[in-house]
């Protein structure tokens, strides 16, 4: 009896714990419109770094190529955000990465408004502040999603380990992984 409900209990940990990861469609869906979008914000953030000065405000053709890409970007951003929905609360109840994942949501939310605030504010020093706020937290976007997905990843792995020692334990006989530790290093 034991033996069946701790199957079925580390059946039950793992199955939530990889629900929390993305499917490969969604996952692969997401970097790529991610990818999509970072890449066309960095680059105009590199043209306008490295555009003659002389230029002024006046915006170079491939900058304004990148903000097209960069607009339609972000509405399939949008929708891939509202699909997270699952994934966030599945890892809220599971109280896996909630600090990163909050980075993440502010994050978004921050380049929402400033990203709103670039497309209808007319104010020129209004705009200037918007500008600079949203291409440096966006720059900034990439190796916090990166370390979301990292911290992700490595505690799926470490919680599904834990979880195998402790069904692997109680199967030997043992109540818990320190017992059958203490029995192994004691007669080992």
């Amino acid at each position: 009896m034991t033996d069946t409900v701790s199957d079925r209990s580390t059946k039950i940990i793992a199955l939530l714990q990889e629900r929390v990861r993305l499917e490969p469609l969604h996952r692969r869906l997401f970097y790529i419109v991610f990818g999509i979008l970072w890449g066309s914000g960095a680059l105009w953030v590199l043209i306008e770094w490295f555009k003659d000065p002389e230029l002024g405000a006046a915006r170079t053709l491939l900058q304004t190529l990148s903000m097209k890409i960069h607009g339609a970007a972000v509405l399939l951003f949008l929708t891939m955000l509202g699909s997270l929905l699952a994934h966030m609360r599945r890892g809220w109840i599971l109280k896996a990465n909630r600090l990163s994942g909050c980075w993440i949501i502010g994050v978004n939310f921050i380049l929402a408004l400033t990203g709103w605030l670039l497309y209808y504010l007319t104010n020129e020093s209004a705009r200037e502040w918007s500008s600079t706020i949203h291409w440096s937290i966006g720059l900034a976007a990439l190796p916090l999603l990166s370390g979301h997905i990292y911290l992700g990843r490595r505690s799926t792995t470490r919680g599904f380990q834990n979880e195998k020692n402790k069904a692997s334990a109680v199967r030997r006989g043992f109540a818990n992984t320190s017992e059958a530790n203490r029995t192994y290093r004691n007669h080992g």
